[in-house]
């Protein structure tokens, strides 16, 4: 080491490299790593979770345990503006961004679930995945997956936790139904729309311009929007089929559109870009279904007097 470097020092820029090396590889750093190996260690019943009072009661209720709160962050360039200078002249997806979106995701969800891993769980619940922007670099984001990782007694381990961004009731509730989650699944699109001389002529002066004086549907930009989502929808089916899922419940679908203005020939023009992104749970009928002897009450509703009652059964069927 460098004479002037004191062995404090040396042991910072050491971590640091350390930290570096494990982010490239797509993996946790090494002090997230070791701290989660003392919580398994410890043996003792804290946690931390982002389960709320009456998610965390019907957990114990249910006999599923809390173990930790578990998280996975990737800053990443995407920005369509990376791919090209100006302006595009064609119309199509731009791959490279969706991959980009998609990449992302997935390397934040990839940490949260090593996180999950190095706990012992067998899933994770409430996965949020959240985006974020920086005013110090416009194309720059940050993609955070924040969720609560569980444990179910009596269940053989599962090598790869699942993800799932149900909550603590839905997910009490699918494996009460003999279902069981498999990883969240994605389906992205990213799609350009290059203006053509109708479409100009309809949207003078940008999208909120004086254009054309008749109301009238801009076929190409809907156009557009129909096949990013057809493209998005596409691969989150692959992606379900690639999880072994019979299907995904709890879809979100985070959809948008980027101005994309540009001049030629001091003239102005405006081009679009749709964002299509959809979300959801994989799930499958569980290979080890839940065994419950727990009565449950059941509820009827009186359509005379528009009362719900409780009804207590003494046996339920099974799932």
């Amino acid at each position: 080491m460098p004479f002037w470097e004191s062995a404090t020092d040396k042991h910072q820029r050491e971590a640091q490299e350390a930290t570096r090396r494990a982010l490239e590889q797509g993996q946790i750093p090494d002090h997230a790593r070791h701290r989660l190996a003392q919580q398994r260690q410890s043996g003792d019943r804290f946690f931390t979770s982002d389960l709320t009072a009456n998610e965390h009661l019907l957990t114990r209720e249910a006999g599923y345990e809390p173990i930790g709160l578990v998280m996975g962050t990737a800053f990443y360039k995407v920005s369509f503006w990376g791919y090209f200078s100006s302006y595009r002249t064609v119309t199509g997806e731009l791959t490279s961004l969706s991959q980009a979106q998609l990449a992302a995701r997935e390397l934040a969800i990839a940490r949260l679930q090593q996180e999950a891993m190095l706990l012992g769980a067998h899933g994770v619940i409430g996965v949020r995945l959240q985006m974020g922007g920086y005013d110090w670099s416009a194309r720059t984001v940050e993609f955070t997956a924040i969720g609560t990782a569980i444990r179910i007694p009596d269940r053989q381990p599962d090598p790869h936790p699942f993800t799932s961004d149900l909550s603590g009731q839905e997910f009490w509730q699918l494996h009460q139904a003999g279902y069981y989650p498999r990883g969240l699944v994605f389906g992205i699109c990213s799609y350009y729309v290059h203006t053509d001389w109708n479409t100009r002529s309809m949207t003078r002066g940008g999208f909120f311009g004086i254009g054309s004086s008749q109301n009238q549907e801009i076929t190409q930009y809907t156009q557009g929007f129909q096949r990013a989502r057809h493209l998005a929808t596409e691969r989150l089916i692959a992606d379900i089929r690639k999880h072994g899922g019979e299907g995904a419940i709890g879809m979100h679908i985070d959809m948008g559109v980027e101005d994309i203005e540009y001049e030629r020939n001091d003239v102005k023009y405006h081009d679009l870009l749709a964002h299509f992104v959809a979300v959801g749970t994989a799930i499958v009928h569980d290979p080890q279904p839940v065994v419950s002897d727990r009565k449950s009450p059941l509820l009827y509703y009186d359509l005379a007097k528009g009362n719900i009652s409780p009804l207590q059964v003494t046996e339920l069927p099974t799932p």
